[in-house]
């Protein structure tokens, strides 16, 4: 069994009560975030009449432990660990090893506004917005649900939830939040289901997606489980369930290993999956 685990580090900085003003940087390692945290600390430092609450933060800050936020004078220094981010990363496409050392810019966390008088609130996600709203019509324990706002029209169910049934507003919001990084590096392609009123031959032939697109792309079989495709080659299956099982097809092209891991969403299993691919190259 082969560890999926892949934790990045969110790095960055605001004043208190404003927003972050500058990029945060996804960083692979925990010692790059560390030396990152440091050289930010310096520079804010340097623009300050009183440098010594810096100063002695920075004295101890090796031996500190740096995952979490740091309120140092009227700022906030933050270090998050994320596992697989779902930031966005052209390694793949440049063609440079996707090693989990290099920097880039992390994507925005969405925000979810104040409840509105139906107490609906919204967040945007990529440029999509998306509702979280109570189907009992009233803040119901168990009864959250989070769905993407469509251009034009209502919002259905079938078409729209991104799942419902959740305890609390927050936590409805966290795991929308949750499912839809992977989105930012895979197309997620829409279920596929078994039409019972065409012949059961006709089924089989027609069971296993098909994939022509380049990139990253997740399709599902008619029987339920998700392939998760690399430029039209399939590389990974991702069985839904509890737990969600994940199987690497070989780079050779000859057998396939068993992902250890715990996922609670296809989406992000199927990050995990693409990470350990990436990883396999270096």
């Amino acid at each position: 069994m082969t560890s999926t685990k892949r934790t990045r580090y969110h790095v960055g900085s605001r004043e208190i009560g404003l927003d972050v003003e500058y990029r945060v940087e996804c960083i692979g390692t925990l010692d790059e975030a560390r030396e990152w945290l440091r050289a930010d600390i310096e520079a804010v430092a340097e623009d300050v009449e009183d440098p010594s609450p810096f100063d002695a933060f920075l004295d101890r800050l090796d031996d500190a432990e740096i995952v979490g936020e740091h309120h140092i004078d009227a700022f906030t220094f933050f270090v998050r660990a994320v596992e697989d981010c779902g930031c966005p990363c052209d390694c793949a496409e440049t063609g440079h090893v996707c090693d989990g050392v290099h920097r880039r810019e992390a994507a925005p966390e969405p925000q979810l506004a104040e409840a509105d008088a139906e107490g609906r609130s919204v967040f945007e996600f990529d440029g999509a917005e998306y509702a979280v709203f109570n189907t009992a019509s009233k803040p119901l324990d168990g009864y959250w649900a989070v769905a993407k706002i469509p251009a034009e029209g209502d919002i259905y169910p079938s078409r729209d939830y991104v799942f419902a049934g959740m305890k609390t507003r927050e936590r409805a919001f966290a795991l929308a939040v949750e499912k839809l990084r992977p989105t930012r590096v895979i197309t997620f392609l829409p279920k596929r289901f078994n039409d019972v009123t065409i012949s059961r031959e006709e089924r089989d032939s027609d069971e296993y997606p098909t994939v022509t697109a380049e990139g990253w792309v997740v399709g599902w079989s008619t029987e339920g489980y998700a392939v998760l495709f690399e430029d039209g080659a399939a590389r990974a299956h991702i069985y839904p369930g509890r737990p969600i099982e994940v199987t690497i097809f070989r780079a050779e092209g000859v057998g396939s290993d068993d992902l250890d891991g715990e996922w609670r969403f296809v989406e992000t299993a199927a990050l995990a999956a693409r990470a350990h691919i990436l990883d396999a190259r270096a």
